[in-house]
């Protein structure tokens, strides 16, 4: 893409009655991070066997088209420009791959279903189907997220020495620039490897040394992974720290998604290439993160650039 193509757009998926508002909020807050424009998609069933059943369907499409209506009048009162579009298909995954192979989005924001009794989110089969066929970042909201007034603040990139770790990292560190905000790169060891490492870290995670002590732990094992390295190749210019963790990967990166706005993680490394993949972490941490989870392709270094590349104009978020 040069400078003078149209950027490809965010494309939000709108579901009134599953949803709600909160993939809408954080489009909004993606759109001006990235200096991406925003579409929002709602999906209505349709077709042969949904017209069959309409006398039943009636009341709930009259309560989504009022959904709607008030979602287009609060983004004009906001002054947000989004373009919102209406279509009919069978499913609601049937139609968003038809909307995903039209417009060709930079980003796909998906909102889980409500929590359950243990807090985790529902990752329906809306969402696996277009994480696993995606070639483009696919963020995946809270149902009860609600933007902060000031947007992101806080990239939160997920690290390990891997291709998908770095690529991670990379594009944390370019969302970071384009919006003028803080980076989080943070890097999550089991305690296991902990306890290998020998007592001084164990001291740390039983907070039995002193600030200045862990600080100098935090930065050895950084070095050790190579994220101070890799955090000085992509993250020039950006104010940027660096946070360790002792934990399970999934359990530490939940936890960090409560001090961040939006928290980036690759695909499954043994997933196809030029696809987003939940793994066992990817998923859990979608499932119970506090923010937003950007999932990244794996294979493709360059599918996130649409996101950043024409972002120059584009103000804080």
């Amino acid at each position: 893409m040069t400078a003078s193509d149209p950027q490809a757009p965010i494309l939000v998926a709108y579901s009134p009655s599953k949803s709600g508002r909160a993939p809408v909020d954080f489009g909004i807050a993606a759109s001006r991070i990235t200096g991406a424009p925003l579409t929002i998609l709602t999906i209505r069933h349709g077709g042969p066997m949904a017209d069959r059943y309409a006398g039943e369907m009636d009341d709930s499409i009259g309560e989504d088209a009022q959904a709607i209506k008030h979602l287009r009048l609060d983004l004009q009162r906001r002054h947000v420009t989004a373009d919102v579009v209406e279509r009919e298909s069978r499913t609601t995954a049937g139609g968003m791959k038809d909307a995903i192979e039209e417009i060709a989005p930079a980003m796909i924001v998906l909102g889980a279903s409500e929590r359950g009794a243990v807090g985790a989110a529902v990752l329906g089969s809306t969402i696996e189907r277009v994480v696993h066929e995606a070639v483009c970042p696919v963020a995946v909201v809270p149902h009860d997220y609600v933007r902060p007034d000031a947007g992101v603040q806080i990239v939160g990139a997920a690290y390990v020495p891997t291709d998908e770790g770095r690529e991670a990292l990379r594009t944390g560190a370019a969302l970071a620039r384009n919006g003028q905000v803080r980076l989080r790169a943070i890097a999550v060891l089991d305690p296991k490897f902990v306890a290998q490492q020998g007592q001084g870290m164990l001291s740390e995670q039983h907070h039995d040394v002193d600030p200045g002590q862990s600080d100098q732990s935090q930065h050895g094992m950084a070095e050790q992974l190579g994220l101070k390295e890799a955090l000085a190749e992509v993250a020039a210019g950006v104010d940027a720290e660096m946070d360790v963790l002792y934990n399970e990967p999934a359990d530490g990166l939940i936890g960090a998604s409560r001090q961040v706005d939006l928290l980036v993680v690759g695909s499954r490394a043994q997933g196809p290439r030029r696809a987003a993949v939940f793994g066992s972490v990817s998923r859990k941490v979608a499932e119970e993160s506090a923010c937003p989870v950007l999932i990244l392709p794996r294979g493709t270094a360059g599918s996130t650039d649409d996101l950043v590349s024409h972002v120059q104009a584009a103000g804080p978020s």
